[in-house]
């Protein structure tokens, strides 16, 4: 598919005719007609791989079925097909048109496919935030010393260029917000239905259709439409777009003509503005889009910005006037401005955090209920084993015995996996230590097993492997109930705490501490009966390694607790 998406681009710089040099006709035709052709075989292995990932990847196969059907939907291969024939006409400029919208369509189905990787995407996505909420901190502190320098009385040459290159840099952050906006407006309607796909893709995709409608309702048209139409699709119609028809350009005007005489009115008039501008903003830009979904917020963020930006060009005006009072007040509200696009911001890396954590919750509870039930029936087995008579078939007991140890060594494997997901994570504790415990006992299990042994010592190490393991689903359980409350708790207007949601909550991880100390000490009291009893010397070393193992383990259980207690995860 990226492939795909290369080679139209080099067409249409090959069809650039305002330069003269076009390629040749015939080498475009065919070049043209191998895409066509590769993307008819994409278009099929996107069902036979759907076939074979049925049943091991049923989320995946889903992915590549909703792909095969936006595709049709588009259709995105008549539209190459169509470039094909415009080509071998000479109509070169038609065909560069068909290419960017078929660019545009693959790029679409690109951002499909990848939506199946969705670990992958959300933690890409958060990074992403993180930067743009890192770059609005920045405009707000720039905004901040530039209304100081204003209030100060530094030059008006300085503060004009500081303020317009402030601006250019906010437009810039809303333009890549708006990109983000509409990368993840694709990747939300992957999971609507084909027709209701299509529907909203045409109505984006034509632009004939959009220069068509008439401007029925001026008051609820869409800012990002019309941002992208030239001026003359308005049909000059004064009081919907340019400046004469702004809302807040009167009472700024009105605001210059009387600095110099009365105040009184124009305060009054100020705080009128200042009351209402965010309205005023909202009606001239069309409504703010509605949904707490993270295309929303992002483009609320992105006319935020806007708004932001705008209120810095007046500014400027306003420096260039001589009116820095004036000035001042463009700058607190696009200081505002700011203020609430990074609230949207932080919002959405907390939805984000929501939806990784719920998702973490639920993978992690599947692998270790699927290690409690493998690991309760070595349990049984291993006690089967245990009360049977040493004479009495000693080879069978020791091919089941083995056959054992092999079924832990899996459970350990899993426990390394399960731990690898939360380590990854990095906002727990006790629970990746506890994970530890199991791998680390697993290991002991299987090799006692593998050879035999399925005395009290290794039965009791399973029986730690249970109880480790029914505690972690115990706090993960927790955990998920805790989500939906907060959920349900943010749709009833609950404001969300500070900070990053942690995988499970500081008290459960104590409690969890707690249990694994518990453990330490009754393995203790097991070494210190075993050596009190007088092991043989044969079990010794083994013996001794495992009482400094124990050691470690509680060094671990020490820094854990530490580092729970001084919140160094938060």
């Amino acid at each position: 598919m990226a492939f795909l998406l290369g080679v139209p681009s080099g067409h249409g710089q090959g069809l650039d005719t305002s330069s003269g040099q076009q390629s040749d006709p015939a080498a475009l035709v065919d070049r043209e007609q191998q895409l066509l052709s590769q993307y008819r075989d994409l278009e099929k292995t996107f069902l036979r791989l759907a076939d074979l990932l049925a049943a091991s990847d049923p989320r995946r196969a889903a992915v590549l079925r909703s792909v095969f059907e936006q595709a049709r939907d588009q259709e995105v291969g008549g539209r190459l097909d169509t470039i094909v024939q415009l080509l071998e006409k000479g109509q070169f400029l038609k065909a560069g048109t068909t290419q960017a919208s078929a660019i545009e369509q693959l790029r679409e189905l690109l951002t499909l496919l990848e939506s199946g990787d969705s670990d992958r995407h959300l933690a890409n996505s958060k990074e992403e935030v993180r930067q743009y909420l890192a770059r609005v901190s920045k405009l707000i502190a720039k905004q901040r010393d530039i209304e100081g320098s204003t209030e100060a009385g530094a030059k008006e040459a300085q503060l004009i260029e500081r303020q317009d290159a402030l601006a250019s840099e906010t437009e810039d952050l809303s333009r890549d917000i708006g990109g983000f906006a509409k990368r993840m407006e694709i990747r939300d309607a992957a999971g609507e239905p084909a027709g209701t796909k299509k529907n909203a893709q045409d109505a984006a995709a034509d632009p004939a259709t959009d220069a068509a409608q008439p401007p029925e309702q001026p008051g609820k048209g869409k800012e990002g439409a019309a941002d992208d139409k030239p001026p003359s699709a308005d049909g000059g119609k004064p009081g919907e777009k340019g400046e004469p028809a702004d809302p807040t350009s009167d009472p700024s005007s009105k605001e210059a003509d009387s600095e110099g005489g009365s105040t009184q009115p124009s305060k009054g008039g100020e705080q009128g503005e200042e009351k209402g501008g965010g309205a005023a903003e909202d009606e001239k830009g069309g409504e703010q889009p509605e949904g707490d979904d993270e295309s929303s917020r992002a483009e609320r963020t992105k006319k935020r910005l806007e708004a932001a930006t705008e209120r810095m060009r007046k500014a400027e005006g306003e420096i260039e006037k001589a009116k820095r009072r004036s000035a001042r007040q463009e700058q607190e509200k696009a200081i505002e401005e700011l203020e609430t696009a990074r609230a949207e911001l932080e919002e959405i890396l907390r939805q984000m955090r929501e939806q990784e954590v719920e998702r973490l919750l639920v993978q992690l509870e599947t692998r270790l209920r699927a290690m409690l039930r493998a690991e309760k029936a070595v349990l049984t087995a291993a006690e089967k084993l245990a009360g049977e008579p040493v004479a009495d078939r000693e080879r069978e007991r020791q091919l089941e015995s083995a056959r054992l140890g092999r079924e832990q060594t899996a459970i350990g494997t899993e426990a390394v996996k399960a731990l690898t997901l939360v380590r990854d994570d990095g906002s727990a504790v006790a629970i990746p230590e506890a994970l530890e415990q199991v791998r680390d006992d697993s290991n002991q299990a299987a090799a006692r097993l593998g050879r035999g042994d399925v005395g009290g010592t290794t039965r009791g190490l399973v029986q730690d492997i249970v109880a480790n393991l029914e505690e972690m689903i115990g706090a993960l359980e927790k955990a998920q109930r805790d989500q939906q409350a907060r959920q349900k708790g943010a749709a009833g207007g609950r404001p969300a705490e500070p900070g990053e949601q942690p995988l499970v909550d500081k008290l459960s991880e104590l409690k969890m501490i707690r249990s694994l100390q518990m453990r330490v000490n009754t393995r203790t009291r097991r070494f210190a009966q075993v050596l009190g009893e007088g092991a043989e010397q044969a079990e010794e070393p083994e013996l001794l390694d495992a009482v400094r193992r124990l050691s470690d383990r509680q060094r671990k259980i020490e820094r854990a607790a530490h580092d729970i207690v001084s919140g160094l995860t938060e």
